[in-house]
């Protein structure tokens, strides 16, 4: 739904719109076009903010979800990755519970020794060692690397809430659980976008 389209056509109601639409309505109305416009933009904005605010997360989510096990070696989660084109995978447990979070990030910290590392540090301290930093990966699994306790969501959960809790942590994407916090789907920034706009 874009909404912001929407808000467009309404900003380009004119006079002999409301004058058309006046003339519908049977009986006397006491009220000039402007203040009818005036009015119609109001309860607009209005209607838009309830329906932002009635979307949730399980309406957005996207309910396939690339995801790995705890046991799961680095090797077969980076090539998931490649292969599928995403910078980040939900962690699960045996009964498909969201125990971590495995972004590109999280591997680029473990092959350095600085907290927050940028691709080309990564790429720096490769060049300058004699051996690849990745090696030492190897035989990690995800448990070894994921970030944990992961930031998960309700499935219930009100989109702009969601939305406020991607931009304060800075993530990039969410897991959407139930009641159980068994993964149900996942809600990335671009799914925000396009939910927003």
């Amino acid at each position: 739904m874009n909404f912001s389209r929407i808000n467009e056509c309404v900003q380009t109601i004119t006079d002999q719109d409301v004058l058309e639409a006046m003339k519908e309505i049977p009986g006397y109305l006491d009220i000039t076009p402007s203040d009818f416009i005036a009015v119609y933009r109001i309860a607009f904005d209005h209607a838009v903010n309830r329906i932002k605010t009635a979307i949730l997360a399980e309406h957005v989510m996207t309910r396939k979800v690339i995801s790995v096990l705890e046991d799961a070696p680095l090797l077969e989660i980076a090539v998931q990755m490649r292969d599928h084109d995403i910078s980040g995978v939900p962690v699960l447990n045996e009964q498909g519970a969201v125990t971590g979070v495995i972004s590109e990030k999280d591997f680029l910290s473990k092959m350095t020794e600085k907290k927050d590392p940028s691709f080309m540090q990564v790429l720096i301290q490769c060049m300058d060692e004699s051996c690849c930093l990745a090696r030492s990966l190897k035989t990690l699994k995800a448990l070894d690397i994921m970030s944990s306790p992961p930031v998960t969501v309700h499935k219930s959960l009100k989109l702009l809430d969601v939305a406020n809790l991607m931009n304060r942590k800075n993530i990039n994407r969410v897991p959407v659980c139930d009641d159980h916090n068994i993964l149900v789907g996942i809600i990335a920034r671009s799914d925000l976008v396009q939910a927003m706009c």
